[in-house]
Protein backbone atom coordinates (compact mmCIF):
# COMPACT_ATOMS: atom_id res chain seq x y z
CA UNK A 1 0.00 0.00 0.00
CA UNK A 2 0.98 3.22 -1.03
CA UNK A 3 -0.11 6.48 1.02
CA UNK A 4 0.14 10.10 0.32
CA UNK A 5 -0.21 13.32 2.42
CA UNK A 6 -1.34 16.36 2.28
CA UNK A 7 0.91 18.61 3.52
CA UNK A 8 -0.69 20.07 6.70
CA UNK A 9 -0.03 23.29 7.01
CA UNK A 10 -1.07 24.11 3.17
CA UNK A 11 -4.02 21.68 3.82
CA UNK A 12 -5.42 23.92 6.55
CA UNK A 13 -4.76 27.28 4.05
CA UNK A 14 -5.90 25.95 0.91
CA UNK A 15 -9.23 24.12 2.34
CA UNK A 16 -10.71 25.03 5.59
CA UNK A 17 -9.61 28.53 5.69
CA UNK A 18 -10.55 29.18 1.82
CA UNK A 19 -14.66 27.12 2.69
CA UNK A 20 -14.43 29.71 5.50
CA UNK A 21 -13.60 32.76 3.72
CA UNK A 22 -15.77 31.42 0.42
CA UNK A 23 -18.86 31.36 2.94
CA UNK A 24 -17.90 34.76 4.31
CA UNK A 25 -17.79 36.11 0.42
CA UNK A 26 -21.02 34.63 -0.56
CA UNK A 27 -22.67 35.74 2.85
CA UNK A 28 -21.57 39.40 1.91
CA UNK A 29 -22.67 38.80 -2.01
CA UNK A 30 -25.94 38.06 -0.73
CA UNK A 31 -26.43 40.70 1.46
CA UNK A 32 -25.52 43.43 -0.89
CA UNK A 33 -28.04 41.93 -3.68
CA UNK A 34 -30.57 42.09 -0.76
CA UNK A 35 -29.71 45.93 -0.26
CA UNK A 36 -29.33 46.44 -4.12
CA UNK A 37 -25.88 47.18 -3.54
CA UNK A 38 -23.96 46.42 -7.27
CA UNK A 39 -26.15 43.35 -7.48
CA UNK A 40 -25.12 41.85 -10.94
CA UNK A 41 -21.52 42.71 -9.65
CA UNK A 42 -22.28 40.95 -6.62
CA UNK A 43 -24.62 37.92 -8.17
CA UNK A 44 -21.22 37.07 -10.10
CA UNK A 45 -19.28 36.67 -7.03
CA UNK A 46 -21.33 34.87 -5.18
CA UNK A 47 -21.91 32.24 -7.87
CA UNK A 48 -18.09 31.80 -7.82
CA UNK A 49 -18.15 32.00 -4.03
CA UNK A 50 -20.63 29.77 -3.37
CA UNK A 51 -18.79 27.04 -6.12
CA UNK A 52 -15.60 27.54 -3.83
CA UNK A 53 -17.27 26.69 -0.60
CA UNK A 54 -18.98 23.97 -1.91
CA UNK A 55 -16.07 22.45 -3.33
CA UNK A 56 -13.90 22.78 -0.02
CA UNK A 57 -16.30 21.67 2.51
CA UNK A 58 -19.49 20.43 1.45
CA UNK A 59 -18.54 17.89 -1.58
CA UNK A 60 -14.84 18.06 -0.28
CA UNK A 61 -12.94 17.69 -3.21
CA UNK A 62 -9.10 18.30 -1.74
CA UNK A 63 -8.80 15.01 -0.27
CA UNK A 64 -5.85 15.39 2.72
CA UNK A 65 -4.76 11.66 1.97
CA UNK A 66 -4.49 9.17 -0.45
CA UNK A 67 -3.96 5.42 -0.18
CA UNK A 68 -3.38 3.20 -3.49
CA UNK A 69 -3.48 -0.40 -2.31
CA UNK A 70 -3.45 -2.56 -5.23
CA UNK A 71 -6.39 -2.05 -7.48
CA UNK A 72 -8.03 0.22 -4.76
CA UNK A 73 -8.24 3.82 -4.06
CA UNK A 74 -9.06 5.37 -1.00
CA UNK A 75 -9.35 9.56 -0.79
CA UNK A 76 -10.14 10.70 2.88
CA UNK A 77 -10.68 14.78 3.55
CA UNK A 78 -12.30 15.44 7.39
CA UNK A 79 -13.98 12.78 8.23
CA UNK A 80 -15.38 11.24 4.78
CA UNK A 81 -13.48 8.28 3.04
CA UNK A 82 -14.39 7.57 -0.38
CA UNK A 83 -13.04 4.42 -1.84
CA UNK A 84 -12.83 3.14 -4.78
CA UNK A 85 -12.45 -0.56 -6.58
CA UNK A 86 -10.72 0.06 -9.88
CA UNK A 87 -11.68 -2.94 -11.31
CA UNK A 88 -15.10 -1.68 -11.12
CA UNK A 89 -15.71 1.69 -12.47
CA UNK A 90 -16.65 2.39 -15.48
CA UNK A 91 -14.41 5.42 -16.19
CA UNK A 92 -11.30 6.82 -14.44
CA UNK A 93 -10.22 10.22 -16.13
CA UNK A 94 -7.57 12.52 -15.19
CA UNK A 95 -7.34 15.61 -16.87
CA UNK A 96 -3.97 16.75 -16.11
CA UNK A 97 -2.04 20.46 -15.89
CA UNK A 98 1.54 18.81 -15.58
CA UNK A 99 3.69 22.08 -15.29
CA UNK A 100 1.42 23.12 -12.02
CA UNK A 101 1.48 19.40 -10.72
CA UNK A 102 -2.65 19.65 -10.55
CA UNK A 103 -4.90 17.15 -11.85
CA UNK A 104 -8.55 17.24 -11.74
CA UNK A 105 -9.80 13.17 -11.23
CA UNK A 106 -13.15 12.03 -11.90
CA UNK A 107 -14.44 8.78 -11.41
CA UNK A 108 -17.61 7.46 -13.37
CA UNK A 109 -18.20 10.99 -14.76
CA UNK A 110 -18.44 12.49 -11.18
CA UNK A 111 -21.24 13.57 -9.16
CA UNK A 112 -22.13 16.58 -7.23
CA UNK A 113 -20.84 15.28 -4.05
CA UNK A 114 -18.57 12.42 -4.96
CA UNK A 115 -16.39 11.15 -7.78
CA UNK A 116 -14.53 14.07 -8.20
CA UNK A 117 -11.39 15.15 -6.80
CA UNK A 118 -8.56 18.14 -7.70
CA UNK A 119 -5.39 17.05 -6.35
CA UNK A 120 -2.28 19.67 -6.23
CA UNK A 121 0.33 16.96 -6.24
CA UNK A 122 3.19 19.28 -5.70
CA UNK A 123 1.78 19.28 -1.97
CA UNK A 124 1.04 15.71 -1.61
CA UNK A 125 4.35 13.62 0.36
CA UNK A 126 5.89 12.10 -2.86
CA UNK A 127 3.88 13.98 -5.07
CA UNK A 128 5.39 13.30 -8.55
CA UNK A 129 4.89 9.49 -7.98
CA UNK A 130 1.21 10.17 -7.19
CA UNK A 131 1.12 11.98 -10.30
CA UNK A 132 3.12 9.79 -12.75
CA UNK A 133 1.15 6.56 -10.43
CA UNK A 134 -2.83 8.17 -10.99
CA UNK A 135 -1.79 8.74 -15.05
CA UNK A 136 -0.59 4.88 -14.89
CA UNK A 137 -4.01 3.88 -13.39
CA UNK A 138 -6.08 5.55 -16.23
CA UNK A 139 -3.73 4.01 -18.82
CA UNK A 140 -4.69 0.84 -17.88
CA UNK A 141 -8.76 1.51 -17.14
CA UNK A 142 -8.59 2.86 -20.18
CA UNK A 143 -5.77 1.61 -23.05
CA UNK A 144 -7.54 2.77 -26.12
CA UNK A 145 -8.36 6.29 -25.23
CA UNK A 146 -6.70 8.84 -27.53
CA UNK A 147 -4.22 9.95 -24.88
CA UNK A 148 -3.09 6.36 -24.29
CA UNK A 149 -2.57 6.06 -27.72
CA UNK A 150 -0.37 9.17 -27.84
CA UNK A 151 1.68 8.05 -24.71
CA UNK A 152 2.73 4.91 -26.59
CA UNK A 153 3.80 7.01 -29.69
CA UNK A 154 5.66 9.19 -27.80
CA UNK A 155 6.75 6.16 -26.03
CA UNK A 156 8.06 4.30 -29.11
CA UNK A 157 9.59 7.63 -30.77
CA UNK A 158 11.33 8.58 -27.73
CA UNK A 159 12.86 4.96 -27.93
CA UNK A 160 13.69 5.11 -31.51
CA UNK A 161 15.53 8.42 -31.26
CA UNK A 162 17.56 6.94 -28.50
CA UNK A 163 18.42 4.28 -30.74
CA UNK A 164 19.38 6.32 -33.44
CA UNK A 165 21.29 8.82 -30.95
CA UNK A 166 23.57 5.34 -29.96
CA UNK A 167 24.42 3.95 -33.33
CA UNK A 168 25.68 7.34 -34.10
Amino acid sequence: MKRFEYDKTLYFIDVPVTGVVSLIVFLIAVGSIITNHIPELMFLIGIVAFYSFWNALVAKVTPREINVDGETLTLRSFNRVDAYDLTLLKSFKIREFPTAGKMFLRMDGGGVLKGRYWLNTKNYSEGQELFRLLLDMEYEKHPESLKARARRVNTEYIALAKKKKEAR
